[in-house]
């Protein structure tokens, strides 16, 4: 009760901060269509003019709500550690008490839903010395609770994660994929190291510049993963010219009875009369490049667990328009695609 008093009647003179968080995905957003339109202002005020900025912010938040569980988890622990580490507070004890213990179990939640397979090993970390800290802050007369949460239960999860790991770390050796073994193999050996004090003298330095680390970071992570998030859907245009057809790959702005507006990935804009349009395809997104073949019993390691439980849709032939060349002839009519081989359709919705 004193610990949490203590906190409370700490003077609170960041709540100016609050002020700043609606402004910060505006910011994302402007810079966003800033991005796209190649830094001309009449192309910027084009696709303002024409993207529904509810399309534009559901985009931004699918690409970034990784954040949440970075944010949440690590602001928690490291406030949490340095307050029984010092028993002092300061502005990160203050932050990590004010989080109720829902927000902390949404966010470990989400970030099970939404991490890459190799990066569960260390959200579980996270989430196994939080509550081995939890249990030092809240029962400090209680040795066997002490030593049933941050010592036994830290070793169980770590024994129960190999096991069942043992196939994508045995993958990811075998790719020699370093980054991936050191992803999967690391972090359960180092969660019971975590739920400890560390020495008062080097703790604030420790804590709070971990924390300045991601609150400078963060943002810069996060505009670089939005300045790459698709905002307008890709098409394939083809259009009847004087002597032959040509075909326009390109991000579709508006579409009406008279026109379509196409951003090309230059950012040059064309005005296309409809007239004109012998044909056009959705083209589908060439998603990101598999950079690793380690695998769970076929869940890659670079997918999500939304993304490898969602149903993937068929593999269709790849429309020779998307590839700017003209549409070929009318093929026959073929059974449904056999499945492919490759990790590549399993990529096709992988997360962060």
């Amino acid at each position: 009760m004193k610990t949490d008093r203590r906190v409370r009647d700490a003077p609170r003179n960041q709540e100016w901060f609050l002020t700043l968080l609606p402004v910060f995905p505006i910011v994302l957003l402007v810079m966003r269509l800033w991005y796209a339109s190649r830094q001309d202002t009449q192309t910027l005020l084009l696709l303002v003019q024409t993207i529904s900025p509810l399309g534009l912010l559901s985009a931004v938040l699918l690409t970034t709500v990784w954040v949440l569980p970075v944010v949440v988890v690590g602001g928690r622990l490291l406030g949490t550690l340095y307050w029984i580490s010092t028993g002092r507070s300061s502005w990160l004890v203050r932050t990590a008490q004010r989080l109720p213990g829902w927000v902390v179990v949404l966010a470990v939640v989400a970030g099970v839903c939404t991490w890459q397979l190799r990066f569960l090993p260390t959200l579980a970390m996270l989430s196994l010395a939080l509550v081995g800290l939890a249990v030092r802050e809240r029962f400090p007369a209680h040795e066997e609770l002490r030593t049933t949460f941050c010592y036994a239960l830290p070793v169980i999860a770590a024994v129960l994660s190999y096991v069942v790991l043992w196939p994508a770390i045995v993958s990811a050796f075998a790719a020699r994929d370093v980054a991936t073994a050191i992803l999967l193999t690391l972090p359960p050996v180092f969660a019971a190291l975590l739920t400890g004090p560390v020495p008062e003298a080097p703790a604030r330095v420790l804590t709070h510049g971990i924390a300045i680390a991601m609150a400078v970071f963060t943002p810069f992570l996060v505009g670089v993963v939005v300045m790459r998030a698709p905002i307008l859907p890709l098409i394939a245009l083809e259009i009847t010219g004087e002597e032959s057809s040509e075909v326009l790959v390109g991000y579709m702005v508006a579409s009406d009875d008279l026109m379509t507006t196409v951003l090309h990935r230059d950012g040059a804009v064309s005005f296309i009369s409809n007239e004109r349009l012998r044909s056009k395809v959705l083209c589908p997104d060439p998603g990101e490049v598999p950079r690793t073949w380690a695998n769970l019993h076929g869940w890659y390691v670079e997918q999500s667990v939304i993304s490898w439980l969602a149903p993937i849709s068929q593999r269709t032939p790849a429309d020779s328009r998307c590839e700017g060349r003209p549409a070929a002839e009318p093929a026959p009519v073929s059974p449904s695609p056999s499945p492919s081989p490759t990790p590549a359709g399993a990529f096709g919705a992988g997360g962060h």
